[in-house]
């Protein structure tokens, strides 16, 4: 589970209160809903460091009023981590 949405902009982002403890493992990670829908992307961590949010790209503006409005939680897919080459580069 990745938070809980608080905030949307209508530039098409999404804050969301984290759930999970590790935040900076989630930046790049894809966003969906409890439908298993996918709504955005992990872009970044803002605010303070006991209290941080997440901020989350929609895939489409309008999806950030509908998900605010349903008060539902939201769940994510770690980013792909690039592993090194054979040569360990």
């Amino acid at each position: 589970m990745l938070g809980i949405p608080e905030v949307y902009t209508r530039s098409g982002y999404l804050v969301v209160k984290p759930l999970v403890t590790e935040v900076l493992r989630v930046i790049g990670g894809i966003v969906y809903d409890n439908h298993g829908r996918r709504v955005g992307q992990v872009v970044d961590v803002i605010g303070k460091v006991e209290d941080p949010r997440f901020v989350v790209k929609l895939e489409h503006r309008d999806l950030g009023e509908i998900i605010i409005a349903k008060h539902e939680k939201l769940y994510y897919q770690p980013p792909r981590v690039r592993g090194r080459d054979r040569a360990g580069r």
